[in-house]
């Protein structure tokens, strides 16, 4: 099932693209907010489970404001340059500007790309990563094939996305908090009302757990494995070319 930002008639892409070049000002603090704080320990999580391939040529893509590549590069030494590409022009300027003032110009550069059809010659990259995006993403299997095709053999694509936590228990706050919480303080700090009424509906439209896998595994992945984090509203996913 795809959920749009907007609308039923528009390209998805064009409505994700619209809809982050919109909220891109306050999107580093609304994450914040409405993680509880986590996404910061949830991507390290995530770099945790990249760093024993000492990854020295990277993809960050749905980079957004860069905070996954910023990371990256002060956790994995063997790191030497990383390309955050993104839909959204507005978040990647943003990305920017917090790189320059980190003076990390030199290792992180920004690029303009649709996952569909990346611009990238085959096997170019050691290691793909994606925090918080592939929900959003217009075709995942299609996205996948171009993950496969720019990876040289042997190297992981690592996903963190939001889930749904199988709990019941859980489940029901979970409902709670993100129908009617998270939409609530998107509307007071951000200037995009339909944003975080999105974001909900794109966790729970998108595939979760077994069936992202399982997607993975059909573009040509060979390892593929999941470790939901506590308390299940976050999943790491890793796929090995």
């Amino acid at each position: 099932m795809t959920v749009n930002p907007y609308n039923d008639e528009e390209q998805k892409v064009s409505q994700v693209q619209r809809m982050f070049n919109r909220i891109a000002p306050t999107y580093d603090k609304l994450n914040r907010i409405i993680s509880l704080g986590l996404d910061n320990s949830w991507r390290q999580r995530a770099i945790e489970l990249l760093a024993p391939f000492q990854p020295k040529e990277l993809l960050d893509i749905a980079t957004g404001t860069g905070d996954l590549a910023i990371d990256l590069v002060r956790t994995i030494p063997s790191i030497k340059s990383i390309i955050g590409a993104d839909i959204s022009a507005e978040m990647m300027r943003y990305g920017q500007e917090k790189v320059r003032n980190l003076g990390m110009e030199e290792i992180i550069s920004f690029q303009q790309e649709d996952c569909t059809n990346l611009s990238f010659p085959d096997k170019s990259f050691d290691a793909v990563t994606i925090a918080f995006g592939i929900r959003n993403f217009e075709d995942i299997p299609q996205s996948a094939k171009e993950l496969y095709r720019v990876l040289r053999p042997g190297k992981p694509v690592v996903i963190l996305e939001l889930t749904e936590p199988k709990n019941k228990i859980l489940k029901l706050g979970y409902d709670f908090y993100t129908s009617k919480f998270i939409p609530w303080v998107g509307r007071k700090i951000s200037d995009d009302d339909n944003a975080y009424d999105y974001l909900p509906k794109s966790i729970a439209a998108a595939p979760q757990r077994e069936a992202m896998l399982q997607i993975f595994k059909e573009a040509g992945f060979t390892e593929t494995y999941y470790k939901s984090l506590f308390p299940g509203t976050c999943t790491i996913y890793v796929a090995v070319k």
